[in-house]
């Protein structure tokens, strides 16, 4: 892709009044706010629900009053500071908790920590500590666009014993407060109890898109490359192509509905073969599986709750499950 935008803004905003009423963009990368000026443009010219993805390295260079007009700020942070900072450098946990403090004094309705999980995580340190900075947490795993690693292991020794504690605390937090913590994979699959996804909960392929630098709009933003994924052009004035694969391993799945296919990517490339992707689907499964467990006959009314109801993975940039 080149490196900055090829079309103008005013291209965007002729296709969005063509195909969507009522736009969601949310500023992805890379890093995005390398382009500040490109950010300040599309939200001087078109009226839209903003979000961004960022590492908050270059915070500074968003005015506060666009920082005010966001949705959705999700600030990539892996857990405490030593932790994050081994991964991510020196110095990137107190610029993250420099953004999250300031899109709080804004008035930012939905401040996400967005955690990048692999081997090296502990989910249930990482995940406590965000919770008590953050409003909001959510975590990907780090696989299948990456080298295969021991991903079985890990989940029987670390991630699923993990999860089982925050689940744990989630209900406890719930029963003797009613507050439902911000943990986005929990509320996801609350949210699907009640409303299953209709595909991949994050809308990848058919209703959330993105938009390339070369004005290409593919089904994925990760999918860049992958002739699958090109969907159409922001200069045809159409509505990109849907892309909803059949996925034999999904068909008669008791937890389809929570997990929705998981990851139209994943779903797609199979990066680590077949045998990879039996590995990825059991862990999902055994972490839906734990949490229904843990929260049990509370489910129906939990799954009720506003933060549940009003929960959008694709207003919020969130893929639902990790």
């Amino acid at each position: 892709m080149p490196p900055y935008p090829t079309y103008e803004v005013s291209d965007l905003r002729r296709y969005l009044e063509a195909v969507d009423r009522d736009p969601k963009i949310v500023f992805y990368g890379g890093e995005p706010l390398l382009n500040p000026k490109f950010i300040i443009e599309v939200m001087d010219e078109i009226e839209a629900t903003y979000g961004i993805q960022t590492n908050a390295t270059l915070h500074h260079l968003l005015p506060p009053r666009y920082w005010a007009r966001f949705h959705a700020v999700l600030i990539s942070v892996d857990g405490p500071e030593e932790f994050n900072d081994s991964r991510r450098g020196k110095g990137t946990y107190k610029k993250a908790i420099e953004l999250l403090n300031k899109v709080k004094g804004l008035g930012v309705e939905r401040i996400i920590a967005r955690m990048a999980v692999d081997a090296e995580s502990d989910i249930y340190r990482d995940v406590s500590h965000l919770l008590q900075k953050f409003p909001y947490v959510h975590w990907q795993l780090s696989v299948d666009w990456v080298d295969e690693w021991d991903l079985i292991g890990w989940a029987r020794s670390s991630y699923l014993p993990g999860i089982r504690r925050l689940a744990e605390e989630f209900v406890k937090t719930y029963e003797e407060t009613g507050e439902v913590l911000g943990i986005i994979p929990f509320i996801a699959i609350l949210k699907a109890h009640k409303e299953p996804w209709e595909g991949v909960p994050c809308g990848a392929g058919y209703s959330a898109y993105s938009i390339l630098t070369d004005g290409t709009i593919t089904a994925c933003p990760i999918a860049v490359k992958e002739k699958w994924a090109r969907v159409g052009n922001i200069f045809s004035m159409e509505p990109p192509k849907v892309v909803k694969p059949e996925v034999s391993e999904c068909n008669g799945c008791k937890y389809r509905s929570y997990c929705g296919g998981r990851c139209l990517y994943w779903l797609m490339e199979r990066y680590w073969g077949n045998e990879g992707f039996a590995k990825i689907c059991l862990v999902t499964k055994r972490f839906i599986e734990t949490f229904l467990e843990v929260v049990g006959p509370l489910i129906d009314k939990m799954s009720s709750e506003k933060v549940v109801l009003e929960y959008d993975p694709t207003k919020d940039s969130t893929e639902a499950i990790p």
